[in-house]
Order: structure tokens, then C-alpha cells, then sequence
């Protein structure tokens, strides 16, 4: 009986995964939108910027230097007292004079604060483009990405258009585990998600949104309290009647992680954040749609291995078949959409995530709703609230 169940159970789980590589397919087949005609529009890009990682340097330099036929206009946001932050800053202002940098300084946030959301709110009312997009300082936009983005602005109803994340951060075991996290589950993540229906969130480390219409939903103001800024962006959106795109733009992320604990703090951080706000604000209508397409499928590989571990016969092959398939669609996705970033010797930590992730969405559930982002110790309140525990320095 037990063997029948889990049988049953890698079958949906199989089928999960084909539908989801199929979803991919397609998605990037889709007829992307022509920009409309006429002189492109000046586009403010607004970057939050915290010092802490060794590549953040190297990460604002490539913000600045990326091709396209818009013309740009940079705000870096700063804390007052972010030294270090200061220092990298200044030195790339003064190597790229022509490329017009605002260094714009804000004082440290209110214990009730999101950090990068205070700093939003400064970016966005100082913006002179009639086009803002928000860039997290460790994301790198490629030639052309405001080309495969913008379009999607000038679809009937849409009010914001967001991007596709992956890493390419491999420099040791510790980064490279974070980065085959995201570059194996990114995809299969949010595209299904776009094709199945709207979006109910975004991904908060780029997004694209015209000026008019951030100030007819309010702008930013009213947000810091949130600890889920992407969600609290998206759900402001949503209320006020717009669509969110997922476009076909894909940015890569460098993030350094020194070692275990800083990878249990980011790790922590990023599955704490749904439950205080996806798993409490959605309609059931959304909500069941990332329990099935999201949440329940991370529990898939735990199945497979029970299977292989304790199965007999066509579930033991089935669980077998479950991994195998898993670990060929990673493969796959990362040559054919991610353009290889994760190199061949890191990829058999692709089925080490997927059979770890189970664990931290657990531990996510269970432990104390507290975050870690770069020194500052951050306690995330029921119903997705901010509370200052201790800033860095």
C-alpha cells in the first residue's frame, strides 16, 4: 500500500517537472513586444547600495558600463555612515566622470524601517526619468536588458515588468551551493508561475516601472514597514489594478558566502520571507497555486530518495527516474537559457540543493523569524513587519 502511494506520488511529481520544463519552452518562445516608435525614454536607475561583499566594486562598475539605447541617469543611495561603501562609490564616480553618478545619502532607517525601502523611496522622488528601475547592488544587467524589459511596460493593463535571476558566483563550496540554489530553481520557478496565470509577486532584485503610473499607486511611501519589499511592491500594484510582467530578461547575481553560517543566515532569509507574506496575503486562488507550483514540489526529491533508499521494484525505478530526469532538466536550463553559468565541475551540487532545500523550509517554519543582511539583525514581525534588532557598526 505504502509502495502504491509513493508510486502514485512520483508519477504527479514527474509530471511536475515535464510540465514545468515544457513551461520554460514555451515561455521563451513567446513573441516578446517591439519598443514602441519614437526616442526612447530617459530611464532612472535607482540602486539601494550596502557594502559588505567583496564584489559589490565589481558589480556597480558593470551597472554602469552595460550597452543599450536608452539613455540612463544613475542614483546610488547610500547610508551616512557606510564608509566602505563611500570609498567603492567614489572611485567609480571619478573612473566614469561622463556616466553622470547622484550619490544621494540617507540617513540609517527607523527600527520599523526595510532598509532598501527607505532608500527607494529617496531614489524614486529624486529620479528625473520617466522610465524608474530598481537594481539591487548585486546584479549585473546584461547588453540590452532594458530592451527585453521595457517593452512589456507598454502591455495593455501592466504596471510593472521584472526580470529572471541567476548566479554566477562559484568562488568556493559555500558560494557555489547558494548559487546552484537559485540557478536550479529560478526558472522553474517563476516561469511556470507567469505562464499559469499572473504573477502575485516579483523579484524584487530588478524591476522596471513608469514613473506616472508608480505615482498613481501611491509610489513607494507607506512600504518601509515591510521586511518583503518585492511582495509589498507587487501587492501594491495588484491593488490598484495593475498586471505584473514576467519578462524574458535574465541578470545575473554575485553575492560572496564566506562560509556554513553565512550560508544558513541567506538561506534562512530567503524562506523566511514567504511565510509572512505570500503565505499570509494571497487569495486562496494565488495561494494554491504556489503551494502546487512553488512550495509542495521542494518535497519531491525526499520522496524519490525514500523510494530509492526503501522502495521496491517499479518505485524504487520510479524514484531513480524522479533524480535522474531532475538532474538532466538542470543541466539543460542552465545551457540552454542561462547561458552556462554553472560550470560543469559545481553541477553535482544541483541534486545536493534539491535534497537539502526540504530541511530549510522547515527549519524557515520552525525557528525564530529572525534575518541576517549584511551585519544588520533583523526580526520579522507577524504579518511581515520589520523590527530593528541591531544595525551593523
Amino acid at each position: 500500500m505504502v509502495d502504491r502511494l509513493l508510486s502514485l506520488l512520483l508519477l504527479l511529481a514527474l509530471g511536475e517537472r515535464v510540465w514545468k520544463g515544457w513551461a520554460v519552452r514555451a515561455f521563451f518562445r513567446r513573441q516578446r513586444p517591439e519598443p514602441p516608435p519614437g526616442d526612447p525614454p530617459l530611464v532612472s536607475i535607482i540602486q539601494p547600495i550596502l557594502s559588505g561583499d567583496p564584489t559589490l566594486a565589481a558589480s556597480l562598475e558593470a551597472s554602469l558600463t552595460f550597452r543599450s539605447g536608452y539613455p540612463r541617469e544613475w542614483l546610488w543611495l547610500l547610508d551616512t555612515d557606510d564608509t566602505e561603501g563611500h570609498r567603492v562609490c567614489a572611485d567609480l564616480v571619478k573612473r566614469y566622470p561622463a556616466a553622470g553618478v547622484r550619490l544621494l545619502l540617507v540617513p540609517p532607517p527607523g527600527p520599523h524601517e526595510n532598509p532598501k525601502m527607505a532608500k527607494l523611496i529617496v531614489g524614486a522622488r529624486a529620479a528625473r526619468g520617466a522610465v524608474l528601475c530598481v537594481l539591487d547592488d548585486d546584479t549585473r544587467l546584461p547588453d540590452g536588458g532594458l530592451e527585453q524589459c521595457l517593452p512589456y511596460l507598454d502591455e495593455p493593463g501592466v504596471g510593472l515588468a521584472f526580470g529572471l535571476p541567476y548566479y554566477v558566483s562559484f568562488e568556493g563550496f559555500w558560494s557555489a551551493l547558494v548559487a546552484c540554489f537559485v540557478n536550479g530553481h529560478s526558472l522553474l520557478t517563476y516561469v511556470p508561475v507567469a505562464m499559469s496565470g499572473d504573477p502575485a509577486t516579483i523579484n524584487g532584485m530588478f524591476y522596471a516601472v513608469r514613473r506616472a503610473t508608480l505615482e498613481a499607486v501611491g509610489g513607494f511611501a507607506g512600504l518601509e514597514p515591510f521586511v518583503a519589499d518585492d511582495f509589498a511592491v507587487a501587492r501594491r500594484f495588484r491593488e490598484h489594478g495593475y498586471r505584473l510582467a514576467q519578462t524574458p530578461l535574465r541578470h545575473a547575481i554575485s553575492t560572496t558566502v564566506a562560509g556554513p553560517s553565512h550560508y544558513a543566515r541567506l538561506m534562512q532569509r530567503w524562506l523566511v520571507f514567504p511565510r509572512e507574506s505570500l503565505m499570509r496575503y494571497l487569495a486562496p486562488g494565488d495561494l494554491a497555486r504556489f503551494y502546487a507550483l512553488a512550495l509542495l514540489p521542494l518535497f519531491a526529491p525526499w520522496l524519490a530518495a525514500g523510494a530509492v533508499a526503501g522502495g521496491h521494484g517499479a518505485t524504487r525505478a520510479l524514484g531513480l527516474l524522479y533524480l535522474a530526469v531532475s538532474t538532466a532538466q538542470a543541466t539543460h536550463l542552465n545551457r540552454a537559457y542561462l547561458g552556462g553559468a554553472t560550470p560543469a565541475r559545481w553541477a553535482w551540487l544541483t541534486p545536493v540543493v534539491q535534497l537539502l532545500l526540504p530541511a530549510q523550509v522547515i527549519a524557515a517554519l520552525l525557528l525564530p523569524q529572525r534575518v541576517r543582511w549584511r551585519g544588520h539583525l533583523i526580526a520579522v514581525e507577524r504579518g511581515g513587519g520589520v523590527r530593528m534588532l541591531r544595525r551593523r557598526g
